[in-house]
């Protein structure tokens, strides 16, 4: 999409889209100034594919969306960020991996439950959602970066399973894991490319601040958009 000039942006997810280390200025904003598109944004700090009590779900992102008629060109989303968060000490992952399907058939995102629910499942729902309600949408999704916060072998599964699936249902993916050398695992990547969210006196690890976002996401993203 080489012309997004006045064209509806949709994004999805976690702090990571929405801005949380950035004042809430994330890839809507920069879409949005470098494109001139008309961006909205249903994503929210701390949100999980799956889901997790008390925390906000993509899935009823989407539905919000969906429910409102939003009428998207283009759908920018991550996710597995917080699902793969081992909270509170847990040596268990917030919300379960679970397994990719194999077909097409049988996805209806208004009657995922909230029990029981499993990443790669949801992540198809959502997927499948955007595929029905969004017809003709181009769909991009946003895999982040290292991450000094998270479990290296965790992210690192959760996000080769989101890349997998994205591939089984043709979805664009903009992978600053692999293509991007940001990786805040070091102390001085961390520092000079995520915000100091906490107050720690230090960047936290996760979110990225402003170098973060134009120099190691936007290039890559925009990148992405050009080709689909």
């Amino acid at each position: 999409m080489k012309n997004l000039k006045g064209k509806k942006v949709a994004v999805f997810g976690d702090s990571i889209m929405y801005g949380s280390g950035n004042g809430g200025r994330g890839v809507a904003e920069y879409v949005a100034e470098a494109t001139g598109a008309e961006c909205v944004k249903y994503c929210i700090g701390g949100a999980r594919v799956g889901y997790r009590e008390g925390k906000s779900w993509v899935v009823e992102q989407v539905k919000k969306a969906i429910n409102e008629n939003c009428t998207a060109q283009l759908i920018i989303f991550d996710g597995f960020t917080n699902d793969c968060n081992l909270s509170g000490g847990s040596s268990v992952p917030d919300v379960p991996l679970g397994e990719m399907t194999e077909g097409f058939d049988g996805f209806d995102i208004f009657a995922v439950k909230k029990e029981n629910t499993q990443f790669s499942r949801c992540l198809e729902e959502v997927i499948a959602a955007f595929r029905k309600y969004f017809v003709g949408a181009k769909l991009l999704f946003v895999r982040p970066h290292k991450m000094g916060r998270r479990d290296a072998q965790l992210q690192k599964i959760y996000g080769e399973r989101a890349v997998e699936i994205c591939k089984k249902w043709g979805v664009a993916v903009a992978d600053i894991y692999t293509d991007s050398d940001m990786d805040t695992f070091v102390p001085e990547q961390r520092d000079m490319y995520t915000g100091d969210t906490y107050g720690w006196g230090r960047g936290d690890a996760t979110h990225p601040n402003a170098a973060g976002y134009t120099q190691k996401y936007m290039p890559l993203i925009l990148e992405a958009i050009n080709k689909i």
